[in-house]
Parts: structure tokens; sequence; C-alpha cells
């Protein structure tokens, strides 16, 4: 069964929902930022200008600061009714000449430059439990008798200041919020409209029969042509193999039919003969029975560099020490026989298939020994190094293949006539082998007489 996980539709949607959720924090903390900039702007005009009226009223009396609050100064702060205004005067000896003397002091009070600075020091604070907008003036006072700094100091709750910053917030973030929803919206119907092609693919291969391993045609978007390349290169390989394994599955029926009823037939003469009958029957089921074995060995050796010829499963193993091993396996299988092997080398670390390089000395061996056999009818096998990997030569001594037929004789169950022995399996199964390691074989004449095979394989081999 298969594993399912999230929706794509509802990754890709979560994913720019979270981007845009991001995107409104951020655009909320700077409207917010921005609004009450801009609401201080507003409010501070009238907050420096309410202490500046103040300030034009000082005057000193008798050595004391006198000052009328006109009031004026007062209600042009008016625009904000539900909001508190304190204020405060403070002369030279640093007493509170009118207002609320627990107002909170400056934070830090910045260099006056001159009487004509009319600018004022806005800050906020904390003053009977509520958020308060300040602003600080001073005013140098020089007469006889009285000299100093005069402090006037304005104070406003934010009330108005922040409900003008909540409307300018919300004025702004309302449309980007609709625009989010719409463009939200937007994402998803693209989302459901990119991944069509998805459901046209996936109705296509449910709609096929099993035996349909055509490649798929479909049109799909280039971020799904890998996935159909990947799909149409499984089905490739699984149609080879089953074409592989139906050839494998008819081979075998064709093959082993005719030896099969050869030895039911000798059986039956052998049990309705006599004596003499019986032993000429016996010898044509013995020989029977051995070109049956080969036969089904090679079959069985096909499918198996089919396989992993298929697979390609390298990994390092020393050649040396693997064409003796084949040697020694595959010489008892034949009577009378004179398999030699020599190699200057101590060692031949190779990387590839060690099996189906086993494969290819056993059929090699074997094939000299069934299509090469003489009066002098030995078999010599030499394994060499090259610059570029090693080289393995096999040469008997029999009638050797000519040149216009040397290429056949590389075709599954191809023999040049039907007397000869064999199935006409092993050199396809060398060639095979060969090739899937990037190795390359070719056919000659031994000097002397004899056929001459010679197999160049790389040190390492490579899947393709």
């Amino acid at each position: 069964m298969t594993a399912r996980t999230t929706s794509l539709r509802l990754r890709l949607a979560g994913t720019l929902g979270v981007v845009f959720l991001i995107g409104m924090v951020a655009l909320y903390a700077a409207a917010m930022s921005y609004a009450k900039l801009a609401a201080d702007k507003s409010y501070d005009r009238l907050l420096g200008g309410s202490a500046l009226s103040i300030a034009e009223t000082l005057s000193i009396l008798d050595g004391k600061v006198q000052v009328d609050i006109p009031y004026s100064s007062l209600d042009m702060l008016s625009a904000a009714p539900d909001d508190r205004v304190f204020y405060r005067v403070v002369g030279p000896d640093r007493r509170t000449v009118t207002g609320y003397p627990d107002l909170p002091d400056v934070p830090q009070r910045r260099s006056v430059r001159s009487e004509s600075d009319t600018s004022g020091q806005f800050y906020d604070a904390r003053y009977r439990g509520e958020d308060v907008r300040f602003v600080s003036l001073a005013r140098e006072i020089a007469q006889p008798g009285t000299t100093g700094w005069v402090y006037v100091q304005v104070g406003q709750t934010r009330r108005a200041r922040d409900a003008l910053t909540r409307d300018l917030v919300f004025g702004s973030l309302a449309p980007i919020l609709l625009m989010t929803v719409v463009a939200l919206g937007v994402v998803w119907f693209g989302v459901t409209l990119a991944l069509r092609p998805l459901g046209r693919l996936s109705g296509e291969l449910a709609s096929r029969q099993p035996e349909d391993l055509d490649p798929v045609v479909t049109p799909v978007p280039a971020e799904i042509a890998p996935v159909v390349d990947s799909i149409n290169g499984f089905m490739s390989r699984l149609h080879d193999n089953i074409d592989t394994l139906r050839s494998f599955i008819g081979d075998a029926a064709h093959q082993l039919r005719t030896p099969l009823a050869v030895i039911q037939a000798q059986a039956q003469l052998a049990e309705d003969g006599d004596q003499g009958d019986m032993r000429g029957s016996l010898v044509a089921i013995r020989r029977n029975a051995a070109k049956l074995t080969r036969l089904v060995n090679q079959m069985l050796s096909d499918a198996t560099v089919q396989h992993r010829s298929d697979v390609r499963v390298f990994t390092e193993f020393d050649l040396l020490a693997t064409v003796r091993q084949s040697v020694r396996e595959a010489v008892p299988m034949a009577e009378d026989s004179d398999v030699r092997f020599t190699s200057p080398l101590a060692q031949a670390p190779m990387v590839g298939d060690r099996v189906m390089i086993g494969e290819v000395v056993k059929n090699l061996i074997q094939n000299a020994l069934t299509h090469g056999r003489s009066e002098h009818g030995e078999v010599s096998l030499m394994l060499v190094e090259t610059p570029d990997g090693y080289l393995l030569s096999v040469a008997d001594r029999g009638k050797g293949i000519r040149p216009d037929d040397r290429e056949q004789v590389f075709e599954r169950f191809a023999r040049r006539n039907n007397d000869e022995p064999g199935a006409g399996l092993g050199l396809a199964i060398v060639r095979r082998a060969v090739e899937s390691h990037r190795g390359v074989i070719t056919l000659g004449d031994r000097e002397g007489g004899g056929l001459l095979v010679e197999i160049a394989l790389p040190r390492r081999a490579r899947r393709s």
C-alpha cells in the first residue's frame, strides 16, 4: 500500500500561507511604528504649541516668576476630548510655580542653545496609571535679582493618539489583508490548475492494461518530466525483463523437449528390447542426459548473467583468484581434458561482478573443450595486465571460426550446423557478461591452428 503524506496542494498553499502570514506580521509592525510616529507628530504640534503659549506669559514680579495660563493654551488640546491634560511651571529654584507638582521629570534634559530656541523635548511617561505624552520647554530668565531657567511642562494622555494610530494601522492593513486573502485564493486555484497534469498522468496509468508497458506520452510540465522519465525507464526495464523471461521459458521448452523425448524413446526401447539392444539404449540415454545436463547448466548460466547484468552490483575482487577457481570448477566436467592456465601476475584487483566473470571463464572453457577437440586438444588460458586493465585469452586447437561466422556465433542458440555439439549459448553468455563490464571480446585465429578468444576488461567497471 502506498504511503500517503499531506496533500501537495495543501503543502504548497500552507507554505505560501505561512509566508503571507509572516509578511502580514512584518507589515503590521511597520505600519504600527509608522502610524504611531505620524500620530505623535500630529498631536505633538498641538502639545508643543500649548507649552509655547504658556511660556510666552512668563514674567518676573518682585523677583518671583509669574505665569498667567491662557485659556487658549489648553483649548488647543481640546481636539482630543477624551484625553486629560496636565501642566507644570518650574522656577529657577526648582520649585513648582503652578500646576501639578508631581509630574515626572524629563528623563534627560537636552542643552538649550539660546533664548530663541523654541523647540521642546517630547517624551512618554506613566502618570496616575496612564501613558502620557509630555513636552518640556526651557526659558532662561535674566533679570536683576532673578536668573536661571524656567521650565514649562505640559502633558496629555495618549488616548486620542492611540486611537489615531489604530485607525491608521487598520486603514492601511485592511486592503493588504483583503489582497492576501485574494492572493491565497489565486494560489489555491493556480496550484490546482498546475497539478492537473498529475491527475491526467494518474488516470492514464490507472486505465492501462497490465500488459501495457509502453512509454507514457501524456504532456507534463518540465518539473514533472523527470518523474515521467523514471516511470518510462522502469517500465522499459520491466518490459525487457518480461521479454527475457518469456524468451527463456520459450527457449527452455523448445530446447529441452527434444533430448527428453529421445531419452524417453531410448528408455522404451531398452524396456522392450533384448540384452544387446539395452546396452545401446543406455549409451544413448547417457549421451542425451549429458547433453541435457549441459543445456540446463548453460540456460541457468544464461539466466544468471542476464539478471546480474541488469542489476550490476559491482564489488572489488581478485580476478586472478576468480579465474583459477573457475578453471577448477569447469575442468572436471569433461573427461581427458587438458586445460592450462598461466599468468605472470601475483594478484589482479578488479571492481566488477565476480559471479559473471566466473561464468565467462567457465563458458569459454566448455566452449573450447566442446568445439576445439583435436589430437592435441589442449586449452590454454592466460591472464596479463594491460595499461587499461586486464587481458584474458583462451585458445584451443580446434577448427576455429571463419571470419564470416564470427558475429553470428554470439547470438543465442546459434550454431554453424546442427551436427555440432552444444546449445549455442556459450559465447552469447560471454559477450553479455563482458559488455556489462564495459569490456571487449574479439575472436581470432590461434597460431598453429585453432580459435583464440581475447577479452579486455577494465580494472573498474562502471554502472550505466
